[in-house]
């Protein structure tokens, strides 16, 4: 094949243009490893993590508000500081990240224009920013709800771990408590130290590294089986057949007759 005369201007431009093609498939691979929520479900979103990522009922979907809306420095679009560095979960990064796009919850006492305030609950946000509270401190749960019961939105049990559960129920609830029908059974507090009994320790220490810890009487014990065996599943409980054990031992005498 015979190469075409071309001026040394033209071929500038020719080295240029094959440049750039060369670089945009890399450009683009790099863009949708560290951007879409899609390569970050294949593996956050298999069932084997204990941080699986589901759809939010609250939230909008991922389409709108990706992995890095949360996760990364300042929502960024692009990460470049590698995976350990650039997608950070805790509370300080996330909650950054929150007040970006809801930067008037810092001054914010009323309820009005809650979306999902389903049992109208009395909320004073800024009260709770002026003593150090973060958004993920109650909103955790916002696209990465793992309690049984799913809701995405703040639990019972986030606010009992800095209130007494001895509070009236109107402080929260000015229309006064829901029906005891309607509401889906809260999980209990995190412990502040495990219980004495080996069993019931390993039962509150491995299911609180992801969830609040739930009443044992929520379930029987056939129901809890295959509840335990599907967190079991998940590679970040570090739950042993042995822990299985345990822990089953100690449903089986607490769990509903």
């Amino acid at each position: 094949m015979k190469i075409p005369k071309l001026s040394k201007p033209m071929w500038l431009l020719v080295a240029v243009i094959g440049g750039v093609l060369a670089v945009l498939p890399m450009l683009g691979l790099a863009h949708f490893t560290t951007t879409s929520p899609r390569f970050c479900l294949t593996c956050h979103g298999t069932g084997e993590t204990a941080d699986v990522s589901q759809p939010s009922e609250v939230h909008p979907d991922y389409g709108t508000v990706g992995c890095l809306a949360c996760h990364s420095e300042d929502g960024g679009h692009f990460v470049t500081d590698g995976y350990k560095t650039g997608y950070i979960a805790e509370p300080d990064r996330v909650s950054q990240n929150c007040e970006r796009c809801h930067a008037d919850m810092k001054t914010k006492n009323d309820t009005e224009g809650f979306k999902f305030n389903t049992y109208n609950i009395r909320f004073p946000h800024q009260q709770h920013f002026s003593v150090g509270a973060q958004c993920a401190d109650c909103h955790r749960n916002i696209a990465h709800d793992l309690n049984i019961n799913q809701t995405f939105r703040p639990r019972m049990a986030y606010c009992f771990q800095c209130h007494p559960t001895t509070d009236s129920c109107e402080k929260c609830h000015p229309d006064g408590a829901p029906a005891e029908e309607t509401v889906i059974p809260p999980p209990a507090r995190l412990p502040e130290t495990p219980s004495a009994d080996v069993a019931q320790a390993t039962f509150e220490v491995k299911c609180s590294k992801c969830h609040a810890i739930y009443p044992a009487n929520l379930y029987t014990s056939a129901e809890w089986l295959p509840v335990v065996d599907r967190m079991a599943g998940y590679t970040g409980a570090d739950m042993s057949p042995e822990d299985v054990a345990l822990i089953m031992s100690f449903l089986n005498t607490a769990a509903r007759p």
